[in-house]
């Protein structure tokens, strides 16, 4: 297994990293809108931290020499279903047109307040 760390993105606060390769497939950790450099919630609308959200998943991606259409599946955890729409909006233009399998939920709480969290499965062939 390999491990990396993105210093694009905000320090990890557990005993984890952002991103684990195990053979060709990659498993990132939850990504939420945590701002690189102070930590702090970004944004308090859903799209706000869903751009946020995002951006620190494509640090974690570009750490460890992936692109965006290396993601094979998506999990996502909204506070609120409401917020279906508003997310989806900005995912779709973070994807392009890459359609990677995704699972969406409804979650109670998400740490520190936030409105959303996401991890990624990615896979990339051998070089």
């Amino acid at each position: 297994m390999e491990f990396f760390n993105s210093a694009e993105s905000c320090e990890v606060i557990g005993p984890y990293c952002h991103c684990v390769k195990a053979g060709n497939t990659y498993y990132t950790c939850g990504q939420v809108p945590f701002h690189p450099v102070n930590g702090n919630v970004v944004g308090v609308t859903i799209k706000e931290q869903a751009f946020q959200t995002l951006y620190n998943l494509k640090s974690v991606l570009d750490a460890a020499g992936l692109e965006i259409s290396d993601i094979v599946k998506v999990n996502v955890f909204l506070t609120s279903m409401d917020d279906f729409d508003g997310f989806n909006e900005v995912y779709a233009d973070f994807m392009g047109e890459h359609r990677p399998a995704r699972l969406c939920l409804g979650a109670s709480e998400i740490a520190h307040g936030c409105l959303l969290e996401l991890d990624a499965i990615a896979y990339k062939e051998s070089e």
